[in-house]
């Protein structure tokens, strides 16, 4: 039997990834020893007394929940829990092993056991403590929960007969809905789900309309660096457990560390109509016209980076180079997670598609010049953009006039995957560069960056803002930016649900214990007078801290004197009062506790309690005052954009169970905190 290329690629898959310890596997943390299994019609039920579903439900027998249990997925389903199963028919399944091996009615006993991984495992996600997904929860983009193969389950949506069906992974049409289960959801697909095992550049250049950006990834050498899957070391070293806040228990550490990229990319036919490139000539998988095509694309870069001297492509200090790397984040950014809402005023997370105001976020992309990029997503934003600038009204936060209207994200690339291995690519609708205006005028504001948008590792393995409000360990070393004391233990803390926290995007890192952690600082964007920022918790539970900053990892230098972050906001060290009704004392109060060196939280967020829309401020919040996190100034002095700055903080208290909190930072250029106009209250 002769197979195609496309054939021998998917099996050498099954029979190399999946075989090596199952590359991408399901937790081994599930405890399948002491399953509970129950009256009524389980989805283990439905699939095998349910006639269309029989060769799935066989597959389910067969395939095990971990590598180091023998437990199968059957008896998982069989058991209570909160389960999304994309049940592929009897049909879809012989389809799809046939396909495989080329060959009629394939016998499913003779398919290899990595092959019915991959069709089981991708096929299911365990919710946890959520319930299972029905298709009225279902928008663009990756689900957030991702399946027991670890990877991400995209929705899109499609016309058939005039009526609107939901698409899985590109391909999978949804063809028996919400089936309801004790246990969970069943979605009947007309196709087995079948995630890319391509990376990231290898997906792009598969893409028919990303030519001419898949052969840049090549000759910058940008293909070559976005390879990076796992970890390896971590598989094997890792503790699989670590203490919870207070060490009276243990609590899993995360299963892997992987490594993620994010691309946004331009169409070939945005090149072609906004820098005049011809179309990609491709004969036989080869470019022909490709120099004149690069010709063209030098000549517009250097324009926008005229200082990048260098011919080589491979060079950071070459113009097309530099377009490139603005293009790609060391992060793996699922859809719904690039921009977070949770928090914001007027939102409540039970309508998640009702936007309010906008939300920002910062990321810094790769290559050498650690430059930044801002996406904003609000109901006047018309989708996630990345670099809009526009003017606010300083009293309900809505968009005024927008003088640079940002390039616009798309959330797939229609029915061509954007999910690799690795990473997301997301087309984009305008060309995306760094001019000038990006630092002087888009990123000449207040940033605001929520920590966990800082450690990547939390976006590439799915922690970040995860739905499973409990604990979450993280060994001291998972973070690639942080260095963190052996009398320490850090604890990840997302507050998705009923009660969604006083923390910015309803998140925090805890580093507990005799702290003394070093991490480096994202860049600012311009030369200039900066001021830092830094979420105070003002709670008794926390410790005092000395905070040291410098260019010498090792040897930085401390900056004032300690702060405690014990004091509550009565304290007239920070003197916090409620805002009044009379403007002229609520300026004299910010004033008062601007001198202590305090501002008070932004009026951007409140909370949400039961998914309700947020109608406090936490700027001014009396109802839950006693867990108010004022914004504490750290430093203040000179920054240039090439410097990479190092921030240390150390216990100043003999105590093995005080604790840091990471919930927020800020650069704050001088113009914005001493300013012609004083500094807006969001």
């Amino acid at each position: 039997m002769k197979l195609s290329n496309f054939k021998i690629k998917l099996l050498r898959t099954f029979t190399a990834a999946f075989a090596v310890a199952s590359f991408w596997s399901c937790s081994d943390k599930v405890d399948s020893s002491n399953l509970f299994v129950f009256e009524g019609e389980t989805v283990a039920n439905y699939l095998e007394d349910t006639e269309g579903y029989s060769m799935f439900s066989q597959l389910t027998k067969r395939v095990k929940t971990g590598r180091k249990t023998d437990s199968r997925v059957y008896s998982l389903l069989a058991a209570r829990g909160n389960y999304t199963v994309f049940a592929p028919s009897d049909k879809a399944v012989q389809q799809f092993i046939d396909s495989v091996y080329e060959k009629n009615n394939y016998s499913l006993d003779s398919i290899t056991y990595e092959m019915a991984e991959y069709i089981v495992r991708n096929a299911i996600i365990d919710n946890q403590d959520q319930k299972g997904l029905k298709t009225t929860d279902f928008v663009i983009g990756a689900l957030e929960t991702r399946s027991l193969d670890d990877r991400y389950i995209m929705i899109s949506f499609d016309t058939l007969n005039a009526k609107t069906v939901v698409v899985v992974n590109e391909k999978s049409r949804i063809e028996n809905p919400d089936v309801e289960c004790s246990n969970g959801y069943i979605q009947g697909v007309d196709r087995v789900l079948q995630p890319s095992n391509d990376k990231l550049p290898d997906l792009i250049k598969g893409a028919p309309n990303m030519k001419i950006f898949s052969r840049l990834l090549e000759e910058t050498g940008f293909a070559d660096s976005m390879n990076l899957v796992r970890d390896e070391d971590y598989e094997v070293n890792h503790a699989e457990y670590g203490p919870n806040l207070d060490k009276t228990a243990q609590i899993p550490n995360p299963d892997h560390r992987y490594y993620g990229f994010t691309a946004f990319v331009e169409t070939d036919s945005v090149f072609m109509e906004q820098w005049g490139v011809s179309a990609p000539d491709y004969r036989n998988d080869v470019f022909v016209n490709w120099q004149s095509v690069l010709s063209v694309i030098k000549e517009q870069c250097l324009k926008v980076y005229p200082g990048a001297t260098a011919e080589d492509l491979k060079d950071p200090n070459n113009a097309v180079h530099q377009f490139v790397a603005y293009h790609l984040v060391p992060a793996r950014m699922s859809w719904e997670k690039m921009v977070i809402h949770m928090v914001e005023m007027g939102y409540g997370f039970s309508n998640p598609n009702n936007l309010t105001i906008d939300c920002h976020e910062y990321y810094e992309t790769m290559g050498g010049y650690r430059r930044l990029m801002k996406i904003s997503e609000g109901r006047q934003t018309d989708g996630k953009r990345i670099n809009r600038h526009c003017t606010y009204d300083r009293d309900t936060y809505d968009e005024l006039f927008v003088d640079r209207e940002g390039v616009r994200i798309l959330p797939d690339n229609g029915k061509v995957a954007n999910n690799a291995l690795n990473g997301f690519y997301y087309p984009i609708d305008n060309i995306l560069v760094y001019d000038d205006d990006v630092p002087g005028v888009v990123l000449n504001e207040r940033i605001r960056w929520d920590f966990s948008s800082l450690f990547s590792e939390l976006i590439s393995n799915g922690l970040r803002r995860i739905k499973d409000a409990g604990q979450h360990a993280v060994p001291n070393d998972y973070f690639e930016r942080m260095d963190v004391s052996d009398e320490s233990w850090l604890v990840y803390l997302p507050y998705h649900g009923p009660y969604s926290q006083c923390n910015y995007q309803a998140d925090e890192m805890n580093i507990r214990g005799q702290y003394d952690l070093t991490f480096r600082l994202p860049p600012v964007p311009f030369e200039g007078t900066w001021q830092f920022r830094i979420c105070a918790p003002c709670n008794a539970g926390f410790g005092m801290a000395q905070f040291y900053l410098g260019k010498e990892k090792y040897n930085l230098q401390a900056i004032g004197l300690p702060v405690d972050l014990r004091l509550p906001l009565s304290n007239p060290s920070i003197g916090w009062e409620p805002d009044d009704d009379d403007p002229e004392v609520t300026r004299q109060i910010d004033k008062n506790m601007l001198n202590h060196g305090y501002i008070k939280p932004p009026r951007h967020d409140g909370i949400s309690r039961n998914g309700a829309p947020v109608t406090e401020s936490m700027r001014n919040s009396t109802t839950y005052r006693a867990n108010l996190r004022v914004r504490k100034i750290v430093w203040t002095g000179n920054m240039k954009p090439e410097e990479t700055m190092y921030l240390r903080v150390k216990s100043v208290l003999t105590n093995p169970f005080a604790c840091f909190l990471l919930d927020y930072m800020e650069w704050v250029p001088k113009n914005v905190y001493n300013g012609v106009e004083e500094e807006d209250q969001w």
